[in-house]
């Protein structure tokens, strides 16, 4: 039996189910739409609160007359006490929690709920540019507040880096 025979031979559903590459593409592209939009919802999470952090900040450091250097030490300790709220947030409460295995993202515990949270804040979220353009993700699959608002504090502790190092405030 040649080579070319044991080719032609072979049963190609066995093949095609072992290979991921053979999977329709619309799994993939549903895959990676859902990831893809997480991650758009989460980022402009963080970038709505990081923004409105900021602005509260310099109007408080204008209004008390400390101005952008008395901002930049707001941001940076607003930016430490969300962070700091956010990781109490996603602490685990029992170890069962660190026992169901999430698929989307590689993370474990309890970061990416069973139903999406709405807030307020989520809503008005929602209506901004990126995200009011790409299609939600599922419910399930989106990411909990706690783990936006973690992104968030990032995202201030950053722009009081960047206003200390790049801007020189």
């Amino acid at each position: 039996m040649s080579s070319s025979d044991y080719i032609d031979s072979r049963d190609d559903t066995d093949y095609d189910t072992l290979h991921a590459d053979s999977m329709p593409t619309d799994y993939h592209r549903s895959s990676l739409h859902v990831r893809l939009s997480v991650w758009i919802d989460a980022i402009t999470y963080a970038g709505a609160v990081a923004t409105l952090v900021t602005l509260a900040a310099l109007l408080l450091g204008l209004v008390t007359g400390g101005g952008p250097s008395q901002a930049k030490f707001i941001l940076f300790a607003v930016g430490f006490l969300l962070l700091g709220y956010a990781t109490v947030r996603l602490w685990p409460s029992t170890p069962s929690d660190l026992d169901s295995q999430t698929e989307l993202a590689g993370v474990e515990g309890d970061s990416i709920p069973e139903t999406a949270d709405r807030t307020r804040f989520q809503a008005f979220v929602q209506q901004l540019p990126p995200l009011r353009w790409v299609r939600s993700p599922p419910p399930e699959a989106r990411m909990r507040t706690q783990g936006k608002l973690l992104l968030g504090s990032i995202a201030v502790l950053l722009v009081s880096f960047l206003m200390e190092t790049v801007f020189g405030i």
